[in-house]
């Protein structure tokens, strides 16, 4: 019988997306807009980079990277019709498989960028870590995986957590280290909020009343264990792994 995570991934589109998708151009470029603020910091600098999007669902953040002006861009995912989705407005490549299996038939050190928004967290930990290994070894040195998960630390972690009914778990900062240690990833990881950015009047409010909210969360760890934890407590956060710029020395050739 065909696992849950399995049927629920290849019919994503009709079980999930479609409630909050709109085939038309105006949702592509809102959510542009949303993903420049959050992920500007993070994206190659170079245009030229090779670009992938792991379970890229409708294709909004490849929208965004082509926007941007990122001329080599593909993405990956096991849902068909999301994909058709995305196809009038997604100039890359578009591929339906298996994240994990289609990752083993990229070139070694081909890749300078991959994504994998709201996605690591479907995976059991044994594929997660055969995925982080794959995705390790098709960067070059100095690439960047940047990922988006639910963030455990947060006081609402549950609500990202049980969302949805394919989600394995929650991540916590010091999951990445782990996991950095165990696939090959440089030991400094870069970790970001997923909360309000000030781009306006309404944001800039919001904006100021999560500081307000954070603050008191980090008093609360503080009182507790005595320590803050981690600068992180959005439901969702941001991490970025890289490639160390020299191969490891079980790759060099001698």
């Amino acid at each position: 019988m065909e696992r849950l995570q399995n049927q629920v991934a290849r019919l994503y589109y009709d079980t999930t997306a479609k409630r909050s998708h709109s085939a038309c151009l105006a949702h592509y470029e809102d959510w542009s807009k949303a993903f420049i603020r959050q992920f500007k910091p993070w994206l190659p600098e170079n245009k030229e980079a090779v670009c992938l999007d792991l379970a890229c669902g409708c294709g909004e953040f490849l929208h965004l990277l082509e926007s941007a002006g990122y001329a080599n861009t593909a993405g990956v995912d096991l849902c068909g019709e999301e994909l058709k989705q995305a196809r009038p407005y997604v100039k890359g490549s578009l591929v339906h498989a298996n994240v994990l299996e289609h990752l083993k038939t990229v070139k070694t050190g081909s890749t300078d960028f991959i994504s994998a928004l709201n996605f690591l967290e479907h995976l059991s930990k044994d594929e997660l870590l055969a995925t982080l290994n794959e995705c390790r070894r098709a960067l070059r040195p100095g690439g960047a995986l940047v990922a988006m998960v639910p963030n455990a630390i947060s006081p609402f972690a549950s609500v990202t957590r049980y969302w949805d009914v394919t989600h394995e778990w929650a991540f916590t900062p010091n999951n990445f280290y782990q996991l950095a240690a165990l696939t090959g990833f440089d030991s400094t990881i870069d970790f970001r909020e997923c909360g309000p950015i000030p781009h306006g009047l309404l944001s800039v409010g919001r904006y100021l009343l999560w500081r307000t909210i954070r603050c008191a969360i980090a008093l609360w760890f503080l009182i507790e264990v005595g320590t803050v934890r981690s600068s992180v407590f959005t439901m969702d956060m941001m991490v970025r792994l890289r490639t160390p710029l020299s191969p490891p020395l079980s790759e060099c050739k001698p």
